[in-house]
């Protein structure tokens, strides 16, 4: 009887186990993709999917996923990521696997390849699976690709242009391209600037500006700076006697972002600094030229010394000459000079007079040899190239004794 029962246990075991090896089929499991689904200046993610196919009549769990990266064959960081869940029988379920990498631990890892454009990287992933009957098993999957690296972005272009300037102060333009060589935005940098004039420091700042450095493109920065001549002269005096100085603009300044910590933005902008000298007229007085019964015919002179390293252009000049309280002759200058660079230009002016009385006042004076006194006031209209000096203002008034002369 006992063997009977052991006999018929044993065909009940078989008949049961072929029953669940006909229920219970190996799950299909197999790498779907590797994708790099974000690239920032922070890191890059990938997100691994691996597909398994339930092919059984019954619920098998999630597999559990182990991975490990390497960079050029260099393991570099691992995980393992462990699913709740279930899949359903005869179903098909993805599981997805993130993986992240932070470019700060990564230069730490591999500094010689700080510069490289990019790197290679291989992911390695094994599904463990528990299955009911089959017991466990795993599957192995690696991937190989290649992922960007962060690159430092490089200052080009750089340029100083004078913006204004008049006898009071000079307004300079600097300006530079960021380029920014990653497929990504980056944070705008903050820019400390010193101005030095003969390599000593003038005035300082810092430029920030809130709109990020656009991705794979080049992001202008300008710097505006005026500069007062009372300043430069009571930090500078020897700069009184030069007409220009050389200038340096130096630009500093890191990029907010922790990869690029070690990394600093250096510049230098140099050019020119002119040092404008106020024109000045003086009189040169009063000449003769002709003298009849009616009529006397004179030459008016002044002197404008222009000190500075560019000429200059009269565009109007007025004037009132009184001599001995008489008016004598007012009114503008034509075809004047152009005032040459550090020169002095005579500008000359004929008049007549046809008053009778007057010229027998000047016949007098003549024949006596004695002095005249005179007076001479009006406006000058000056022009120069510079941004700035299109167009400005001298007055004058002069006073003073003097002799015509013949």
């Amino acid at each position: 009887m006992k063997k009977l029962i052991v006999i018929a246990l044993i065909i009940l075991t078989l008949t049961t186990c072929q029953h669940l090896q006909s229920v219970i089929q190996e799950p299909v499991v197999t790498l779907n993709s590797v994708e790099l689904v974000n690239i920032s200046f922070t890191g890059v993610e990938f997100l691994c999917k691996v597909n398994v196919e339930n092919r059984s009549n019954i619920t098998i769990p999630f597999p559990d996923i182990d991975w490990e990266l390497f960079i050029n064959d260099n393991s570099f960081i691992k995980g393992s990521n462990k699913f709740g869940g279930s899949i359903r029988s005869r179903r098909t379920n993805i599981v997805e696997v993130p993986i992240s990498l932070g470019y700060v631990e990564f230069f730490n890892a591999f500094q010689s390849m700080r510069g490289n454009k990019s790197a290679d990287y291989k992911i390695a992933l094994g599904a463990n699976l528990d299955i009911p009957v089959i017991g466990e098993k795993t599957w192995n999957f690696q991937h190989v690709g290649e992922f960007p690296l962060l690159q430092v972005p490089k200052i080009t272009m750089p340029s100083m242009k004078i913006d204004g300037i008049d006898f009071s102060k000079i307004q300079l333009l600097f300006s530079v391209d960021i380029e920014n060589p990653n497929v990504f935005q980056l944070p705008s940098p903050q820019i400390a600037y010193d101005f030095l004039i003969n390599r000593n420091s003038f005035l300082s700042g810092v430029q920030i500006s809130s709109a990020p450095l656009a991705a794979a493109a080049a992001t202008p920065l300008v710097i505006a700076l005026t500069l007062e001549y009372a300043d430069l002269f009571r930090l500078f005096q020897n700069l009184i006697n030069l007409n220009e100085v050389p200038g340096l603009l130096s630009l500093s300044g890191d990029f907010g972002v922790p990869a690029l910590a070690s990394e600093k933005l250096f510049q230098e902008i140099t050019g020119s600094l002119p040092i404008l000298k106020m024109p000045s007229i003086s009189f040169r007085g009063i000449s003769l030229k002709n003298l009849s019964l009616t009529r006397a015919d004179f030459e008016l002179s002044w002197e404008i010394e222009n000190n500075n390293s560019f000429a200059m252009n009269i565009k109007d000049l007025s004037y009132n000459l009184i001599v001995n309280n008489s008016q004598w002759s007012s009114g503008n200058v034509t075809n004047a000079p152009q005032i040459s660079a550090n020169r002095r230009t005579i500008v000359p002016l004929e008049f007549s007079i046809n008053s009778l009385s007057v010229v027998g006042e000047i016949a007098n004076m003549v024949t006596r040899g004695t002095n005249i006194n005179y007076a001479c006031n009006g406006n000058m209209n000056l022009g120069a190239a510079l941004p700035g000096l299109a167009d400005f203002q001298t007055p004058f008034n002069f006073s003073g004794t003097t002799r015509l002369s013949r």
